[in-house]
């Protein structure tokens, strides 16, 4: 049967394919799209394609191959002594010993990735093991901890908080943002589990970070929040991983193009305080404020910049000429924040330009959306921003009641991009930033228009908003 194509935003589609959907058909589309030149990511959800485009969207589904994917068999040590293994035997009435002999039957395979950079959701974890998340989030799961909720397995790739139950952990290296690719467990992959005793677990690495610039100017003072931003990067998408890239892309290339650099050049992004800087040698640099007023100066060697609070929305945007090392690797999590005392280095490499254009700077409470992927209700117009806000999301509740979205409240998970809204089952609404997790399973009413995204990274706490469906 052909799938369920909806709008997601005016640069995306969410293609949903039904939960009787084979995993292989879903990776063998997700390749095949992929490699289309209109076609800049496409995100696999559980029963869903989720397809960004560098235009408008358009595909005919009747075209796209369903038969060039080849999965990889992974075999990974696990020793079960985790910290809910005793409650999981119990609950499911299983002993151990039957359950460590049951265990190399299995074969799970990558569903689709999400929550975090590398983390793969696995099917085939028997009904009849089946155990609901947590009630309580805990703040720390190492990296490696095996584990699962409802009928879903999987392994944290890398230290973060999570709510799943926690029956194991491996030493097996799940995630490294130094490599090319940097995931163990790429979606429609197959995994066979060994137990085994393990004395000793591995500390995370950390990440191999090379500035190989001649420095720029030396970090006095960070400001509020500051930190070095690059070009939007589509490709870390296919490794669960946000693309990043700037907030509000149309003044980080204003003040890009100030000192001579391409639209997409690394640069500062500073959130209330610009940083004090010291430079190094001779630069020109330029400061874009939230309204989009462009102010440009020329230091010499030892002079300093000290801009201090700006006005004119919550972000602004520093750019110094040649561009700067954004110091991180290319599939890290998070943009590098910039600390005191830090030395800030020229570009390693040349960017791609961004395609960028002239915008109207003048009503940005008002911002344009477009009904779907889900189908839902017509959404209330009038919103307040909460203070829970950054670079992963803003936070609204509704004025003047409370905003209850319609059920369901959870649906399988699909894929997200930067301008994603999400209605939660306390009744806000989270609008995902550039950090945003790739994929998600709350109900997805509407996405705003790209043209308006640049008004998400300039709202401050108690502004109100108002959604108009374009």
């Amino acid at each position: 049967m052909p799938p369920k194509v909806t709008p997601a935003g005016d640069r995306g589609l969410l293609a949903d394919f039904g939960a009787d959907v084979a995993a292989a058909e879903l990776h063998a589309r997700a390749a095949a799209l992929r490699a289309r030149e209109n076609v800049v990511a496409c995100i696999v959800g559980q029963q869903s394609l989720y397809i960004v485009f560098n235009g408008e969207p358009s595909i005919d589904f009747d075209d796209v191959s369903t038969s060039a994917f080849t999965p990889r068999t992974h075999v990974i040590d696990v020793d079960f002594s985790g910290a809910d293994l005793d409650e999981f035997l119990a609950h499911v009435h299983i002993t151990r010993d039957d359950f460590l002999q049951r265990i190399p039957s299995l074969r799970l395979t990558a569903r689709y990735l999400g929550f975090r950079a590398g983390f793969a959701y696995l099917e085939g974890w028997p009904d009849a093991w089946r155990m609901p998340r947590r009630t309580r989030s805990r703040n720390l799961v190492p990296r490696g901890s095996f584990a699962i909720a409802g009928g879903m397995a999987g392994f944290y790739p890398v230290d973060s908080p999570g709510g799943w139950n926690i029956l194991g952990r491996t030493n097996a290296s799940l995630w490294n943002p130094d490599a090319e690719p940097p995931n163990r467990f790429a979606p429609g992959d197959v995994i066979e589990i060994r137990p085994t005793s393990i004395a000793h677990f591995d500390e995370q690495p950390a990440p191999h970070i090379e500035a190989d610039g001649d420095v720029v100017a030396e970090v006095i003072a960070p400001g509020q929040l500051t930190t070095i931003v690059g070009a939007r990067d589509w490709k870390r998408a296919g490794y669960g991983v946000s693309p990043g890239g700037p907030f509000d892309e149309f003044a980080a290339a204003l003040a890009n193009r100030a000192v001579g650099n391409i639209d997409d050049a690394p640069l500062l992004e500073c959130v209330l305080v610009a940083p004090r800087l010291r430079f190094a040698t001779s630069r020109r640099a330029a400061f874009c404020d939230g309204i989009g007023n462009v102010q440009t100066f020329m230091l010499l060697p030892g002079e300093e910049l000290n801009l201090g609070r700006f006005h004119g929305g919550l972000r602004g945007y520093l750019a110094i000429e040649d561009g700067i090392d954004e110091m991180r690797s290319r599939y890290a999590e998070a943009p590098t924040i910039v600390r005191a005392r830090m030395s800030l280095r020229n570009a390693a490499a040349a960017q791609t330009t961004a395609h960028t254009y002239a915008v109207d700077r003048t009503d940005r409470n008002t911002i344009r959306i477009i009904a779907g992927p889900h189908d839902a209700p017509s959404l209330p117009e009038e919103w307040e921003v909460t203070a829970e806000l950054n670079r992963v999301g803003i936070r609204l509740r509704r004025v003047g009641g409370s905003g209850e979205p319609p059920a369901p409240r959870e649906l399988p998970s699909c894929g997200m991009q930067f301008g994603t809204l999400q209605w939660h089952p306390d009744g806000t609404l989270v609008a995902m930033g550039p950090d945003h997790p790739v994929t998600g399973g709350y109900l997805q009413p509407a996405t705003v228009v790209s043209n308006d995204l640049w008004k998400l990274a300039q709202l401050s706490p108690g502004e109100q908003v108002r959604l108009k469906v374009s």
